[in-house]
């Protein structure tokens, strides 16, 4: 909210909070992914002088600022105005492309900032029927296809945190009649914000927690959902339902970019001092397990210090 505050401000005194340093650097910094910390890394390296590309598979910049967070929460205009900005500095952004390894040979040093895009779905029976969303799937279409995307009027959304706040209430927006969260814990161990929890029961949204899924029935498409209590499987519930959408954590994706570098058994990146290997820096999700924009934006910039200290050194 304080972020958001802060842009809405400089959009209204057209203020230019960055400045570029008059001194220009001969070395090329690319980044891979243009999420918080992607755009925290090109921000501060192109301040200090540095030449910098930005390389995006989508067709837009901000990754889950962009496509995974509702703009309820986060209003376009507030993330445009953020890349804006980033983009005055001279910074370069590539859209729809996913670099080679041989392409970024040809930068000095190379951040990867490419997030969590996996899901992390159930193996349950009936996962894989029409109208069962990830959370990020649903969200990225809800984004980009929100006039051609069908969710019914029956919506479930499994999970506890804010990407499943963030679906229930996008759902809602989108004109479903009936949104629900299932949440196997207690409502006081869900890790979202307690307040988004009281603007989803503002919208009609209603919670049940304590029950896990359990199977999805259906045709070609999904018809409903069973649960099972998470203390005693005696316990049931079965929902009507034309969406169900999993909001159960996110994990890393398998990319090029990634299979030479030191991941864990997640596919996280492994870090020291934001290095991975050799000119290869990382931070934010895809190192972190995915925590708040915030924490990515500051890794971003310790990230930026530890290029810059690697660069300098390399003179």
């Amino acid at each position: 909210l304080l972020q958001r505050y802060a842009i809405e401000q400089e959009e209204i005194f057209n203020m230019q909070t960055l400045e570029v340093s008059e001194q220009k650097k001969s070395q090329k910094i690319a980044c891979v992914g243009s999420g918080p910390a992607s755009l925290a890394v090109a921000a501060e390296m192109a301040k200090s002088g540095y030449e910098v590309t930005i390389f995006e598979r989508e067709e837009k910049a901000g990754g889950m600022l962009t496509y995974g967070i509702a703009p309820s929460r986060l209003p376009q205009h507030v993330v445009e105005h953020d890349i804006k900005q980033v983009e005055n500095l001279g910074v370069k952004f590539i859209f729809k492309k996913s670099p080679t390894k041989d392409e970024l040979n040809k930068f000095d040093a190379v951040f990867v900032g490419t997030g969590l895009w996996g899901s992390n779905m159930p193996n349950i029976e009936g996962i894989s029927l029409k109208g069962v969303y990830s959370a990020v799937d649903f969200l990225k279409t809800a984004h980009i296809k929100k006039e051609t995307l069908n969710i019914g009027k029956k919506v479930v959304v499994i999970g506890g945190g804010d990407v499943a706040i963030d679906c229930a209430v996008s759902a809602k927006l989108l004109g479903a009649e009936d949104v629900k969260i299932v949440y196997r814990r207690t409502l006081e161990e869900a890790p979202g914000n307690i307040n988004e929890f009281h603007y989803a029961l503002s919208l009609g949204i209603g919670i049940t927690t304590g029950m896990a899924p359990a199977k999805i029935n259906g045709g070609e498409k999904v018809e409903s959902i069973e649960f099972e209590g998470l203390k005693s499987k005696e316990d049931k519930l079965k929902l009507s339902v034309d969406t169900v959408i999993f909001a159960t954590g996110q994990t890393a994706e398998k990319l090029d970019i990634t299979a030479e570098l030191d991941t864990n058994s997640k596919g996280l990146i492994n870090v020291s001092e934001s290095r991975t290997k050799g000119k290869y820096f990382a931070a934010g999700d895809i190192v972190n397990g995915g925590k708040t924009v915030v924490e990515a934006v500051k890794e971003g910039k310790e990230a930026a210090k530890a290029i810059i200290k690697d660069l300098e050194s390399a003179k």
